[in-house]
């Protein structure tokens, strides 16, 4: 029986891992150029995808394997392909519509373009002038123009949500939300509860603290006893962050820092993009997706990154982050049957989150500025993971909770979450801004990812300090992470890989001790 699995699974994979290398380079073209042509292309490798999973005959085969002849991992393997054929079989027209309405609503998205006065702005110009502009006029302008997408969507995005709730209802679950993280992530509501609570509670003075100190230096700055949205995000002037933003000249020195910090680790990143193992498509431009990505065409073999970058820090970070997901990929082993050749979305994340935050926790930036500056821009690294922890759980909540009522006043759902978790003013007026966060249309439930990656990334790091020194100074980093964590794909429990890696279990003890004096 055992053996008949295997053949089975084999050979079902061959015909999976074919429409999935079509499907998946459908979507990098319709994400890099948002045409009706590449949508139509797109759609038609994901019905493909779909089909696949909907022949009976097969299904009934992998029905009629018994688990008790299989070992842990396979019994695994057996249920995630049930599961599939279950989907399709059971609910793949409301899969085609949730695809198809998604596409829509993205493609609605990706098509606008933000103006300033007449004259049109890339997203990456618009976050650049939020951070560096000290006209308020020309803030308040930029922080419309972007604002101006969610409206866009807003109410597609409404009914889209009652869409997927609909979905979910018919699966067994209360909402999408909930269906979601159980489904995709493996996570019980209740465990990430706990996990936020824990993270949260050990966590709160500082983060008050911390960010008190930046909104009054905002309102120092610009004479004014109530923040609005638009002055959110703006580096003053004792801000290190802003004197190395400074120092970065153009686009093209984002990517070669990127690439220098990856080769003191051990990666060729010039002989990887010859060799056509990874792809880089970093700048903006008309119909491209204005946020970031790293695509996992062909893991071991294929990956690419989708960027929007200009010469500033939160550019170096992401083309960090997102070479971070590439390396994971392009070091999971090509022995791996196909249906294990992927990583777990929190590991991943953990990994890339990690490369982000070398930017402030080595000396990848050293060089260009005084010494006394970049030390004060490394202490930072504080701020950022305290901001990160009230932008996480700002998006989180809202999203349960929007998934638990949609009809509810969303604007006042992402107002009142804006209030608790990142202390800004209960007058602001309420907007959509929450409709411009891409995670919600393509990554459903997905920032809880991220939270969860933050305590397994520090958990991570520290491990790697402790046995590399800083990794941006040790080649042998690179070989290190794929043979004692990359190359495993998901051929283990998450659970156990961090075992396997740290030598311990997963706890919130290193993310909360890196940003406060709590020691747990």
């Amino acid at each position: 029986m055992k053996n008949k699995f295997i053949k089975l699974r084999d050979s079902f994979s061959k015909n999976w891992y074919k429409i999935y290398l079509k499907s998946s380079a459908a979507d990098w073209n319709f994400y890099i150029n948002s045409t009706d042509e590449n949508l139509k292309e797109m759609t038609k490798y994901q019905d493909e995808f779909s089909q696949l999973f909907q022949n009976k005959e097969i299904y009934e085969q992998f029905k009629k394997i018994k688990t008790s002849a299989l070992d842990k991992h396979e019994q695994k393997q057996l249920k995630n392909i049930l599961k599939k054929f279950e989907e399709e079989l059971e609910t793949g027209e409301d899969l085609k519509i949730l695809r198809d309405k998604e596409n829509q609503i993205a493609q609605k998205y990706n098509s606008y373009i933000p103006k300033i006065d007449g004259k049109e702005v890339s997203k990456a110009e618009i976050s650049k002038i939020l951070q560096t502009e000290p006209d308020e006029n020309i803030r308040e302008k930029a922080y419309q123009a972007n604002l101006k997408g969610g409206d866009l969507i807003s109410e597609d995005m409404r009914e889209f949500v009652k869409l997927r709730n609909n979905f979910a209802l018919k699966k067994g679950y209360s909402n999408y939300f909930e269906y979601k993280l159980k489904e995709d992530y493996e996570v019980e509501l209740p465990y990430l509860e706990k996990m936020i609570d824990e993270v949260y509670s050990n966590s709160i003075d500082s983060i008050k603290s911390i960010i008190s100190k930046k909104h009054n230096e905002l309102k120092e700055f610009f004479k004014t006893d109530k923040l609005k949205q638009y002055h959110y995000g703006f580096l003053t002037g004792s801000n290190p962050e802003k004197l190395v933003n400074d120092s970065i000249k153009t686009k093209e020195q984002v990517v070669e820092i990127a690439k220098n910090t990856y080769k003191s680790m051990g990666y060729d990143v010039d002989k990887l993009l010859e060799e056509g193992k990874l792809t880089l498509d970093l700048f903006p431009r008309k119909g491209k997706n204005t946020h970031g990505f790293c695509f996992n065409i062909d893991a071991g073999k294929d990956a690419r990154i989708l960027a929007n970058l200009t010469n500033n820090i939160n550019s170096i970070d992401t083309l960090n982050h997102e070479m971070g997901h590439c390396v994971y990929t392009l070091g999971v082993s090509r022995d791996l049957p196909f249906i294990d050749r992927e990583e777990y979305p929190a590991m991943t994340e953990a990994v890339a989150m990690m490369m982000g935050d070398i930017v402030k926790r080595e000396n990848i930036l050293k060089d260009l500025v005084e010494p006394e500056i970049f030390d004060k821009f490394k202490n930072t690294f504080k701020e950022d993971e305290a901001s990160f922890v009230t932008k996480a759980l700002t998006i989180i909540d809202f999203e349960k909770e929007m998934y638990k009522n949609p009809d509810q006043d969303l604007k006042k759902l992402w107002h009142d979450m804006r209030v608790k978790y990142q202390l800004t003013d209960e007058d602001e007026i309420p907007d959509n801004v929450w409709a411009t966060i891409p995670h919600y249309l393509s990554h459903p439930a997905y920032y809880q990812n991220y939270f969860r990656a933050s305590v397994i990334k520090a958990q991570i790091y520290n491990f790697l300090k402790s046995t590399l020194g800083n990794i941006t100074e040790n080649k042998n980093t690179a070989e290190f992470l794929k043979e004692k964590l990359f190359k495993y794909g998901i051929s283990m429990e998450e659970s156990e890989l961090i075992i396997l890696f740290t030598g311990k279990e997963l706890s919130v003890k290193d993310f909360v001790s890196d940003f406060t004096e709590t020691k747990l």
